[in-house]
């Protein structure tokens, strides 16, 4: 994708799941990539499959950890072309056995994270960059359990649609909207007990099942960056993906991304 050739850019959540696909289709399709996330290890190894990158360590629930990260990339790449943020983490519980400390947590990856790291990053993005922060389809209908999570995606995109008010000239700030996608970590904290309660419930709610496959979701994402970049009047403001719906529907299981 020649649009994305030596494009300078920054994904977050680069360790796993859709971000490290991403990470590895845009370095692998001419853009210099730093990959971040907090597992060092895990973002060597994602740069060594892609053949090339940087690596920097952002904790998103670390503010100074957040401004050190974001001038490490700058540094590495000499500036910012673009930003694709996916972190995401929600425990699975029922709101009446939620602590403070889990809304915290769960606001602080999903909404606080990516608001910083913006910022942080501002003064350093060139005027076409394109700055991505992918939500939840389950922000209008929260999904039992996982009330936190759509909670705190929800107002990511409030954030997002503030950076577009704010923010005048050809920077592009795009809410990517995800359905169920995999394979993922998202859910290698939830226990099989907490699905068993969850799963009838989602049922009653009605929840599509198709699932998407993260690489394909990663190619598509990678694609678009591609269109924006070669157009720099062309704007996307939220981009909803989801799959089509299987003739026999899918059972959720905790390889499921629930985004």
């Amino acid at each position: 994708m020649e649009a994305l050739s030596e494009r300078k850019i920054l994904v977050v959540g680069a360790s796993s799941g859709l971000g490290r696909a991403t990470a590895i289709e845009l370095q692998r399709n001419g853009a210099n990539v730093v990959f971040a996330a907090r597992r060092r290890q895990a973002l060597e190894e994602a740069v060594a499959e892609a053949g090339g990158g940087h690596v920097v360590v952002i904790d998103a629930l670390d503010p100074s950890s957040i401004e050190q990260g974001v001038a490490d990339a700058v540094d590495a790449l000499g500036g910012l072309d673009g930003i694709v943020y996916t972190s995401g983490m929600s425990p699975m519980a029922p709101m009446a056995e939620l602590t403070q400390e889990d809304w915290q947590a769960v606001f602080g990856v999903n909404t606080f994270g990516p608001n910083l790291i913006i910022k942080a990053a501002l003064p350093h993005l060139s005027e076409d960059a394109v700055v991505a922060a992918v939500s939840s389809d389950s922000t209008e209908m929260p999904r039992h359990s996982l009330v936190p999570y759509a909670a705190s995606k929800r107002a990511l995109e409030a954030t997002m649609e503030g950076w577009r008010t704010e923010s005048l000239g050809t920077r592009r700030f795009v809410t990517v909207i995800l359905g169920p996608t995999m394979p993922t970590e998202f859910a290698n904290s939830f226990t099989p007990e907490a699905f068993e309660a969850a799963i009838p419930h989602w049922q009653r709610q009605g929840f599509r099942t198709g699932i998407m496959n993260g690489h394909e979701v990663a190619h598509g994402l990678v694609s678009c960056f591609a269109a924006l970049f070669a157009a720099p009047t062309f704007g996307i403001e939220s981009l909803l993906l989801r799959s089509p719906e299987p003739e026999v529907a899918n059972q959720f299981s905790p390889n499921v991304e629930q985004q």
